[in-house]
């Protein structure tokens, strides 16, 4: 017995020595890139490689002494890397986070000397339609990125925290590239011809179809209006960058107010829209749980009509109202067509 537990000591003790680290060593470079397997630290740069059962977690050393970390984590389809850099006294000079959902870039927060750095990204149909930049909980940049024909990329404008706004576009003119630019009462578009000639014009305090105006309300909120021939666009936005208000009015017969109220992590918690067509008003009330839409309430003029409930299940419950007063629960299948019940209320 006792020969036994000698024998197993004595392989337990060769098997930590061929492996002190308990993960995959690769011989690296400063920038933490796994060169090529290697069996102990014999350069100066190692790269340590351990795999877990919710991600992996790589650690960078210098002659030994850790100098980045990072640790990537996934979860249904969510992703999140946290990477930590130091000095070689071992002080930490930055912590830096990325979080993506479906393989898009959702947020990115930076720490370092003190400052910290937000960037949040928006999509619409998987396409990037907004990024905004953040320092120290304070909105400085926006990006506003504009889609044509099958999501490509026709235009971009952006506003920096000064109200400066600069704004390019890509479109044909017949089968030439056009590129415009716009800042201030300046315009200019260059024009790509064959043979790499470059025609570029440029106009002064001319007119534009759509304009934007940049301006801060009494709150401090930047606000950012598109102006057309027959209407507007109004986003307003709060200073920690989140969109709090759309109003969007063409012509004299319709107009859209939309209001967003957030959670403490910058969550959609709650949405309220009216929409007013020929002297109609509806009215939708919206909540959300953990950014995803848990109720809504339709409201006709000052009359509600109609509350759905969207269950954890997939299944949506439509409660129908007369006269202001509930009558019925339809609960219809995840895919939205199926009735699978229908129960009228006895106070009706």
């Amino acid at each position: 017995m006792l020969r036994g537990r000698w024998l197993f000591t004595l392989c337990l003790g060769i098997i930590l020595t061929l492996n002190p680290l308990w993960g995959s060593l690769y011989r690296s470079n400063s920038l933490g890139q796994a060169l090529e397997p290697i069996d102990q630290e014999s350069t100066r740069y190692t790269l340590e490689v351990i795999e877990t059962d919710r991600g992996v977690k790589r650690t960078l050393y210098d002659n030994g002494v850790v100098i980045r970390l990072e640790e990537e984590t996934s979860d249904e389809g969510s992703q999140e890397i946290l990477v930590r850099e130091y000095s070689p006294t071992g002080e930490l000079l930055s912590e830096t986070t990325f979080v993506y959902d479906g393989g898009l870039p959702q947020r990115i927060i930076k720490e370092r000397e003190g400052e910290l750095m937000v960037t949040l990204y928006a999509y619409g149909d998987g396409h990037l339609i907004e990024e905004k930049e953040l320092i120290n909980g304070q909105l400085t940049q926006l990006k506003t990125y504009y889609r044509g024909d099958e999501g490509l990329l026709s235009g971009v404008r952006l506003v920096d925290l000064d109200g400066n706004e600069q704004l390019g576009t890509f479109t044909k003119e017949g089968s030439l590239t056009l590129y415009g630019e716009e800042s201030g009462q300046n315009f200019a578009t260059l024009t790509y011809y064959p043979n790499n000639l470059v025609v570029r014009n440029y106009w002064v305090n001319e007119s534009a179809e759509i304009k934007t105006v940049v301006e801060y309300d009494e709150a401090g909120q930047l606000v950012l209006t598109e102006k057309e021939r027959d209407g507007f666009v109004k986003k307003t936005y709060a200073p920690d960058g989140m969109l709090v208000e759309v109003e969007e009015q063409q012509g004299d017969a319709y107009s859209v107010k939309q209001f967003f109220t957030y959670d403490h992590f910058g969550v959609l918690d709650s949405a309220v829209e009216l929409l007013e067509e020929d002297g109609v008003v509806r009215r939708f009330e919206r909540w959300y749980k953990e950014g995803e839409l848990e109720s809504q309430t339709e409201w006709l003029n000052s009359t509600p009509i109609k509350a759905t409930r969207f269950l954890y299940d997939g299944t949506t419950v439509v409660t129908l109202f007369e006269e202001g007063r509930p009558y019925a629960d339809v609960t219809y299948a995840p895919d939205g067509k199926r009735v699978l019940s229908l129960e009228y209320r006895k106070e009706r």
